[in-house]
């Protein structure tokens, strides 16, 4: 996706999702994107700046994406990883074999592991609080 076409797409679907949010809690939302290359585009910038104005955190924002910030981030800190090692841990044959392994990946993921990786995250989260945001090498 390019990020006219896709991000109009995605700018519809989270503009149908925060009408559901009260003002309220919306007014106080902050938004946080990666800056990837897709995500970047001056239609998604204006958007950010119209519905998050001053409160959005990323590439060209008031608030800079933190180098390296994955740590916090449970997609990127377990569930990326957690996939990619079980997926990978046969030959894959063809795409669809891949897709088939990645499916079965995801889907074997439990209630509990999740729990985990919400404790996991909470620790994260007060390794950052304790040091003021300092560089962390994480176990």
């Amino acid at each position: 996706m390019n990020a006219c076409c896709g991000e109009k797409k995605r700018k519809d679907e989270t503009c149908a999702t925060l009408d559901s949010i009260p003002k309220s809690v919306c007014s106080a939302t902050v938004c946080a994107q990666d800056g990837a290359p897709p995500h970047y585009g001056n239609f998604v910038r204006e958007f950010l700046d119209t519905t998050f104005p001053q409160r959005w955190i990323g590439r060209g924002a008031v608030m800079a994406w933190l180098p390296r910030s994955s740590d916090i981030t449970p997609l990127d800190f377990y569930l990326c990883r957690y996939v990619k090692q079980h997926v990978y841990s046969e030959h894959i044959n063809d795409i669809n074999h891949l897709k088939q392994r990645t499916t079965n990946v995801i889907h074997s993921v439990t209630s509990d592991v999740f729990t985990r990786v919400w404790e996991e995250l909470d620790y994260r989260l007060d390794l950052c609080w304790a040091t003021n945001g300092a560089h962390l090498e994480l176990r």
